[in-house]
């Protein structure tokens, strides 16, 4: 994110500018250049992730450019706002190089979405039965056509991802439960989830489809009456553009 602003204020930290992105769970660093003019003595810029969390980086008068930063700020996924705010006086905050950028790796981490944890879906039970499951339980769907599943997942940014359905099928005579992938309500392909021999033996399919930047529902729908195979979790890797 990079911005050129200035900002002035008639009252103290009213008003200001503000700013909305999407990003993924990680530690992060915000810097901007900055001058004041006049009588204005200072500003703030904080960042909000989407639970609710902020952090103020205090921004000194300066009647030159002069490079400020705060670093090692912790932000869960999501939706994060970013707001400049000058204290009152006449005169203005100017702002050069605005910058929110993660420092805890190179590249966005996968997400990992628990069937059995909200706002997932399971139309069926959600059963712990059968060992090796991640998380506190599995999804058994109710053997029907129109049962499902679904996990609500966030992109930092629209693009391809990878999604890793990690699921147990132990239908008698080794028969394949297959299924629709349907994201944001539109069917993309079809899956086919062949048997893993055990109820307690689980196996990961990799898939591909395309998300939004910000939410995303991916849903599984079975195609014949068996239902789907108990399903564990959804990885979901970075999105490439």
């Amino acid at each position: 994110m990079e911005e050129l602003l200035q900002v002035g204020a008639g009252q103290s930290y009213a008003g200001g500018a503000r700013q909305r992105i999407t990003i993924p769970a990680g530690t992060y660093k915000m810097s901007l250049y900055a001058k004041t003019s006049g009588s204005l003595s200072a500003a703030q810029m904080t960042v909000t992730d989407a639970a609710g969390n902020a952090r103020t980086l205090n921004i000194p008068a300066s009647s030159g450019f002069t490079r400020r930063e705060l670093a090692n700020i912790p932000l869960s996924a999501g939706t994060a706002t970013v707001t400049i705010r000058a204290a009152s006086g006449n005169g203005y905050l100017t702002v050069d190089q605005l910058a929110l950028v993660r420092t805890d790796g190179s590249t966005p981490t996968g997400q990992r979405y628990e069937a059995e944890t909200a706002p997932a879906v399971c139309l069926g039970t959600i059963d712990t039965n059968h060992s090796g499951f991640t998380g506190t339980g599995f999804c058994n769907s109710d053997a029907a056509v129109g049962a499902y599943a679904q996990f609500t997942v966030n992109a930092a940014q629209a693009g391809t991802a990878t999604l890793g359905v990690r699921f147990a099928n132990a239908q008698s005579g080794g028969t394949a439960r297959p299924a629709n992938l349907v994201v944001n309500g539109t069917t993309v392909g079809t899956v086919s989830f062949e048997s893993t021999g055990a109820w307690n033996t689980w196996s990961t399919k990799s898939l591909t489809a395309s998300l939004n930047a910000g939410s995303n529902t991916v849903r599984l729908e079975p195609t014949t009456a068996d239902g789907l195979p108990n399903l564990d979790h959804l990885d979901v890797g970075p999105t490439a553009g």
